[in-house]
């Protein structure tokens, strides 16, 4: 099984990627990024600050914007040439591209592995295929907008038999004021470790 996290509405950065340090495996070593524009560059610097990582791949379908993020960026960055090169292996996996059409094989992907899906943000978009689709288990910032506007969900034609929140995960344990309960679990959390770590 693999764990997919959907973002497809604009929230905090701190629920984003609080997200991703909440369902990716302990172990993770080898980040990939799909994709080379704006959502590519803030993934891989937020990543690469919160976690360490042994082997970051890139691949994009055009090599030279690849090429360019690997030059632009602050630590050594490996361009694939391909979807499956950057993919095979890795820990983490970030989709940021505007596919229309399947850019990410399950059969690719190790099983544990943890996926950021971002790019399918319309019905008709997909990165995800449906072998993915359909072995993992998924995590949404809005149920109701990943019924309606992620086209990885809604074109893979799979029955999901959970479409678990970040939201669910806490459901009933904290009283949100504004925002997603979660959003006031992570920021209490950061508040907790800066005061641990003074202390």
């Amino acid at each position: 099984m693999f764990v997919i996290s959907v973002h497809l509405l604009f929230l905090h950065v701190l629920f984003i990627f609080d997200t991703i340090q909440l369902l990716m495996p302990a172990f993770a070593e080898v980040l990939c990024i799909l994709g080379a524009g704006v959502q590519a560059y803030s993934h891989y610097e937020i990543l690469t600050e919160l976690f360490t990582f042994k082997e970051v791949r890139i691949w994009n379908r055009s090599k030279e914007k690849a090429e360019k993020f690997a030059s632009s960026v602050h630590g050594p960055v490996q361009v694939c040439s391909s979807a499956q090169e950057a993919v095979v292996g890795a820990d983490v996996i970030v989709t940021v591209t505007m596919a229309t059409e399947p850019i990410l094989s399950g059969a690719w992907v190790k099983p544990g592995a943890h996926i950021n899906a971002v790019g399918a943000c319309r019905p008709n978009w997909r990165e995800l295929d449906d072998e993915l689709m359909k072995n993992c288990f998924l995590f949404v910032d809005s149920k109701e907008a990943a019924l309606t506007e992620s086209g990885d969900v809604i074109l893979s034609g799979v029955r999901l038999l959970f479409v678990g929140t970040a939201e669910e995960l806490f459901e009933g344990a904290f009283n949100s004021f504004s925002g997603l309960a979660v959003e006031d679990a992570v920021a209490a959390k950061f508040v907790y470790d800066a005061w641990s770590a003074a202390n």
